[in-house]
């Protein structure tokens, strides 16, 4: 942002029956709380995360000062770090699991610490937002370069979901005002995708010159498009509806990483 295709609480000293009572009393609710998320079912229900998005995303943009009063937002944030991610039932849910996931702890990482002016401001112990490893899901703690890189990217082939991660800058495509979900996961990427390049601050042709100007995710992770695509730029020049006959220079936008926030 490669892979596979797309695709400790302690007890108090009781007795043995008392014990065996208290586990199964656990194993029931664990059991009835993952029914209710949908892990059940093969895969997490999002549906508060796309309440909160449709509440406070506008064309992108976000407002963190009231998306930080959400306690629905809270709930989100915990239902996702009670997942266990190997029990999610297919690969396609899995992503998907694991792209609102990111978004949705980026978003937490801002409000925690807003109001700010770009998410390259936050540091802790001489580590910046992306490696703070402060994210609990299931078993494990990660980082948000955890999951892009070591998750997403390693396990998943799908350079598209450059088109999904957001990182609360300017630059960044689109943050989506719903969540993602299986069903319309690949029609939500190309929705993205084509958002993306009707914005001429970050994707553009220049007829006059014979330039095409991208984006800098495509320089830093170009190399995610060439089994399917040839690569980044080749996607670029033909997602721009330009000719490749016409052999065009292509040149990099540096990113703005103001913040995505809603004025």
């Amino acid at each position: 942002m490669g892979g596979t295709s797309l695709a400790d609480s302690s007890l108090p000293q009781e007795s043995p029956m008392s014990f065996r009572q208290c586990t199964l009393a656990a194993t029931v609710v664990a059991f009835v709380s993952l029914h209710h998320i949908g892990i059940a079912g093969g895969g997490v229900d999002h549906s508060l995360f796309d309440e909160v998005l449709k509440k406070y995303v506008v064309n992108g943009l976000v407002d963190y000062a009231s998306l930080k009063k959400d306690k629905s937002f809270g709930d989100y944030l915990t239902l996702l770090s009670n997942i266990d991610p190997d029990a999610i039932g297919n690969e396609k849910a899995r992503l998907v699991f694991w792209i609102n996931t990111y978004n949705a702890f980026t978003l937490k990482v801002i409000v925690d610490h807003y109001p700010l002016k770009s998410i390259r401001d936050i540091e802790k112990d001489g580590k910046g937002p992306w490696d703070i490893v402060w994210i609990r899901i299931g078993r494990k703690n990660l980082s948000l370069n955890n999951i892009e890189h070591d998750i997403i990217r390693k396990e998943f082939a799908e350079p598209l979901i450059h088109m999904a991660l957001v990182c609360a800058a300017v630059s960044c495509p689109p943050l989506r005002s719903e969540a993602y979900t299986p069903e319309k996961l690949f029609i939500q990427l190309k929705e993205n995708t084509k958002a993306f390049f009707r914005d001429p601050l970050k994707n553009r042709y220049d007829e006059k010159t014979n330039t095409v100007y991208l984006s800098e995710l495509f320089e830093w992770y170009g190399g995610d498009f060439d089994e399917r695509y040839g690569s980044g730029k080749k996607f670029g020049i033909a997602e721009l509806g330009v000719d490749p006959i016409k052999n065009p220079e292509v040149k990099y936008v540096p990113y703005d990483w103001s913040l995505n926030v809603k004025k």
